[in-house]
């Protein structure tokens, strides 16, 4: 995919990046015994504590979401993946209930994964609730959106990776006129959400984003990873010659400005927070699928 190159992309230099993410906001105040004194700042990219919106903000088990009443889709849900929060404590399920969608060719899609949340029993349950969940194109969703949900999964399993952060989230654009197309660069604006088609009662995104920030066990933190897919997926007749996942990361590889453009959410703070960067650690607790204890830890350096 030919990527959007903003007026300021290529000009603009920052010695750092900060990058928001709400981990204060999943896990509340991180009290002095939360904090490693031995933290210390050597990354490019930093990781702060933020939303990218803050409208009707829902914190469940392991994740945390925005939720837009107009299109009954989340704004973006937002996870951490690690070796701990992976563990597989309950047994996966095909679905909870009925197809909401009610179309053959359309499945309700997680934006959260179900298969990155099996540590406990409630977070692979909260992943079901129907907020967590989009119309989305079949082939989209058993196709490349599950390719890039393996690959985040991969890289969390990483030995020198510490977290894996991932937004996920949809968008509503607009094609150009007279032109029919399926990648970034064929839309241009927002589309008028009375336009769209909508499936029990949810808004159908005309394309899907992710951002995937890789925190890695030396306290670096890697450029983010942006992806936009159009709802349908789209075949690559070279795909067989070459690595899919590698593919699928080409095609649909995007900056992070312009996902904040077409969705008008917000992933980065531009101004140095004034706090000092600590590694904030919480191990958060539940049960397995025979009601055993289990828990995942969780250590994120914020700055």
């Amino acid at each position: 995919m030919k990527r959007i190159m903003m007026s300021d992309e290529s000009s603009e230099e920052h010695s750092s990046e900060y990058i928001l993410i709400p981990f204060f906001k999943m896990y509340g105040n991180i009290s002095d015994s939360d904090v490693d004194p031995n933290s210390t700042d050597e990354s490019t990219y930093k990781l702060v504590n933020g939303c990218p919106s803050y409208s009707d903000v829902r914190i469940r088990k392991s994740y945390v979401m925005s939720y837009n009443n107009k299109t009954k889709n989340a704004e973006w849900v937002y996870e951490i993946l690690n070796k701990d929060t992976l563990k597989e404590n309950c047994k996966a399920h095909g679905s909870f209930g009925r197809n909401e969608f009610e179309e053959k060719d359309y499945v309700q899609g997680h934006l959260a994964a179900a298969a990155n949340h099996r540590w406990c029993q409630e977070a692979y349950h909260d992943t079901f609730l129907i907020s967590n969940m989009v119309p989305q194109k079949k082939d989209l969703n058993n196709g490349d959106w599950k390719t890039i949900e393996n690959y985040s999964r991969e890289k969390a399993m990483n030995d020198e990776v510490c977290n894996v952060h991932v937004y996920s989230g949809p968008l509503y654009l607009k094609g150009k006129k007279n032109k029919e197309g399926t990648k970034v660069e064929d839309f241009y604006d927002h589309a008028d959400l009375s336009t769209l088609e909508r499936k029990g009662g949810k808004v159908t995104p005309t394309h899907f984003f992710k951002v995937i920030i890789v925190e890695n066990k030396d306290g670096t933190v890697k450029e983010p990873e942006c992806y936009v897919m159009p709802k349908v997926n789209t075949d690559d007749v070279a795909v067989e010659k070459f690595d899919k996942k590698n593919i699928v990361k080409i095609k649909h590889r995007e900056y992070i400005k312009t996902i904040e453009k077409l969705s008008g959410l917000k992933f980065r703070e531009e101004t140095p927070p004034n706090v000092v960067t600590k590694d904030c650690i919480k191990t958060i607790t539940g049960e397995g699928e025979k009601g055993e204890s289990c828990s995942a830890k969780i250590k994120v350096r914020i700055s």
